[in-house]
């Protein structure tokens, strides 16, 4: 269980880090940091010893909470 917490976690971070920190923070094109969200994921599912069915959860689970965020820090930007 801990496993999947720490990949889900890893996935929403890397997901938020391409989505708004890279395009916003860094001025990085969006397409660049989509590739590296992928390139980033991919890796690490590749590197980590983890079961496949284990890995997909994670990966839902983390694109699923990265995008709650995105939708939450949306209204939070947009009520300021």
């Amino acid at each position: 269980m801990l496993i999947v917490i720490r990949s889900t976690l890893v996935v929403a971070m890397s997901l938020y880090l391409s989505i708004i920190f890279l395009p916003e923070v860094l001025h990085v094109n969006e397409t660049v940091a989509k590739y590296l969200y992928i390139l980033f994921v991919g890796l690490w599912f590749i590197k980590s010893n983890n079961r496949w069915w284990v890995n997909l959860v994670s990966l839902i689970l983390g694109t699923v909470i990265g995008i709650f965020v995105f939708i939450a820090l949306l209204e939070f930007t947009e009520s300021i």
